[in-house]
């Protein structure tokens, strides 16, 4: 096991890489645990549960709710819970996003921890302490920051992950490696066969790299105020795509990815040969279906938690392996989605 520390804006966030639920006993309390998790993770991993009250919430995207959380609360204090209850989410994504926000919404704040059981969750939704549930088809429009005090991530349970949850986490892990380690994204793109198998030695290394990275940019920047705001990379198109076709979050970012490289060529910033680059590892990987750009993205991007003012922070390409930060008018993004739809039109 690995062990990882993000201190940062007060508060620490300690993060056990390869262990086991032996390796948490220690840091549950001993009373007042209340554990949320979804009906799919319930199912399969109910019987590693700690002694605790267990809350369970509808598996998929549909359960990232104000509601769903309200609902928590609610049900959190009927059964008694007080400001020294903890919270333990135990599931993929949408568990640990809406445990942490019910976390930092009961009574003003509750402690919480993770047993993140997804590779998306692995990689980066447990990792950072953004919290954020969907406002109709806008993504993560309401949240906080706050840290759990820890985040297990056992690779074991990724055996149980259906295929497109794993490649949707793939999605992550590429994207982490696109903005700041070539090496690592050119060792995912060689080693797609061993990673497909879920071998836990590569997953292992994998999943430790992309970690490292998300990790070391927190720390510099733990409420987004500057760099952190690379690790958006293909999340501006990618929202929009996952909302209109319903698409696995991961899936969604790699098209996002595509996109917005794309546009980095557009803008001068990248050479169309670090595109072809990142095109072909992730169409190898798997994780770009073949789909239309819709033709409102630009006003659904305008409504974007980060537009500011009739513009967007935009997350670009100078390479693979380096991001930048543009910050581009709706009028500049419109017109490469003008250009690269008519581009596609004639190339049909």
């Amino acid at each position: 096991m690995n062990q990882l520390r993000i201190n940062s804006a007060g508060e620490r966030s300690l993060l056990l890489m390869g262990g086991t639920m032996d390796d948490i006993r220690g840091l549950l309390p001993q009373k007042g645990l209340f554990i949320i998790t979804d009906t799919n993770v319930s199912r399969l991993w109910g019987h590693l549960f700690p002694p605790g009250e267990v809350l369970v919430i509808e598996a998929g995207e549909k359960s990232k709710t104000l509601e769903t959380a309200g609902d928590l609360c609610r049900k959190m204090l009927l059964a008694g819970a007080d400001r020294s209850s903890f919270i333990l989410g135990f599931g993929g994504g949408v568990v640990c996003d809406v445990a942490g926000l019910t976390a930092s919404l009961f009574m003003r704040g509750v402690r919480h921890a993770f047993v993140s059981t997804s590779l998306l969750s692995q990689v980066d939704a447990s990792i950072g302490g953004k919290t954020g549930v969907n406002l109709g088809d806008y993504k993560n429009i309401i949240g906080t920051f706050r840290h759990p005090e820890f985040v297990l991530c056992d690779y074991s349970m990724l055996s149980t992950l259906p295929e497109t949850e794993f490649r949707s986490g793939l999605g992550e892990v590429f994207k982490h490696a696109a903005i700041r380690d070539r090496n690592l994204f050119f060792d995912l793109a060689a080693g797609s066969e061993s990673l497909a198998t879920r071998d836990p030695g590569a997953m292992g290394d994998i999943i430790l790299r992309a970690v490292k990275i998300k990790a070391a940019i927190v720390r510099r920047d733990p409420l987004e105020h500057g760099v952190r705001k690379v690790l958006n990379f293909g999340h501006t198109f990618g929202h929009v795509l996952e909302t209109q076709y319903s698409l696995p979050h991961g899936i969604a970012v790699a098209q996002g990815m595509i996109l917005a490289a794309e546009l980095s060529v557009w803008k001068g910033e990248m050479q169309h040969s670090e595109l072809r680059i990142l095109k072909s590892a992730l169409e190898k990987a798997g994780l770009l279906p073949e789909l239309l750009l819709p033709s409102n993205i630009v006003p659904r991007i305008a409504r974007d938690k980060k537009g500011e003012s009739g513009s967007v922070n935009f997350v670009l390409l100078r390479s693979v392996g380096r991001a930048v930060i543009r910050r581009l008018s709706l009028t500049e993004i419109q017109g490469f989605v003008n250009f690269f739809i008519d581009r596609e039109n004639l190339s049909q």
